[in-house]
């Protein structure tokens, strides 16, 4: 049944997007059969959505790391999950022990996830964020993304009313998403601090504070060698300068691996933060105190 799922998959995005599938095609064969790399890794990229993780997606593309997510290469597997962010035997054990290959998933630090992860010679990259800031971009990225269930919530409400809503409402019921994020932030730091050597620990204000430094950190993980860094780095600022001047709708629907710039980020960014009733309001929401903004 996978190998079905997977034809479809190829049919679909190489009909949505046969320039962009067509070359993806050809450089992975690339990396897999003509790569000069000594040794294979697999690295799992698990991120706090907002956070950054596609921005590591592309440095890993870079790096000569094939996308398990979206290869027509690799068979990836979402069947039979609890929550749909979790991992599985059945999707790790897909990923090949001797190709390059990383995927990407938003999972949380549970016991389940955990002792998956603990199973396999992996790799691992946890990206996380400052609270706030990724709760202004989830915020964002609901109000503009049509095709979301959370769209309808908050689309009719000025920036601070659908703001202050977003962190207490979602689609499901029962479900805080300040909570969620906020609890998915300290699993990953405890967890992470009893094996420290285990991880590779990425921050988004890191990258923002010194983005060179946090791309050469990516690199000593994985073992390689940071001349290529800046290279890297100046290719995907370019790259950034584009999206950040298109919709999120635009972004979303015209790459193959859908990219989440929004154009209107900052400004809304900076309403939100400069609104006293916001901010007093999100930190009456966040149960730690470091969590919390101070103007």
């Amino acid at each position: 049944m996978i190998f079905l799922i997977h034809i479809y998959r190829c049919l679909k995005r190489f009909l949505k997007f046969p320039i962009q599938f067509s070359k993806n095609l050809l450089n992975d064969l690339k990396k897999d059969y003509f790569s000069n790399s000594a040794k294979s890794q697999r690295v799992l990229v698990l991120g706090l959505p907002k956070s950054g993780t596609t921005m590591i997606e592309r440095i890993l593309d870079e790096l000569g790391y094939v996308n398990q997510t979206i290869s027509s290469l690799r068979l990836f597997d979402i069947r039979n999950l609890k929550h749909h962010h979790d991992l599985s035997a059945q999707m790790l054990s897909l990923i090949p022990k001797n190709k390059n290959t990383f995927l990407k998933r938003h999972t949380e630090a549970s016991k389940r996830n955990l002792d998956l992860i603990r199973s396999g010679n992996f790799k691992v990259i946890v990206s996380i964020r400052n609270l706030l800031d990724v709760m202004i971009s989830r915020y964002l990225h609901m109000i503009s993304d049509k095709s979301l269930p959370q769209y309808n919530l908050y689309k009719d409400l000025n920036y601070i009313d659908g703001f202050k809503k977003s962190l207490i409402i979602n689609h499901r019921q029962n479900e805080i998403p300040i909570n969620i994020f906020e609890n998915w932030i300290e699993n990953w730091l405890k967890e992470i601090n009893q094996n420290k050597s285990k991880y590779c620990l990425l921050n988004y204000d890191d990258y923002k504070r010194d983005n060179l430094e946090y791309y050469k950190k990516i690199f000593h993980f994985l073992n390689l060698d940071t001349r290529e860094a800046e290279a890297i780095l100046q290719a995907n600022l370019i790259h950034e300068k584009k999206l950040k001047n298109q919709s999120l709708e635009k972004n979303l629907k015209t790459n193959l691996n859908a990219q989440t710039f929004n154009k209107n980020s900052s400004k809304v960014r900076e309403i939100i933060k400069s609104d006293n009733d916001a901010i007093t309001f999100y930190n009456s929401k966040v149960k730690n105190e470091k969590h919390k903004y101070k103007f």
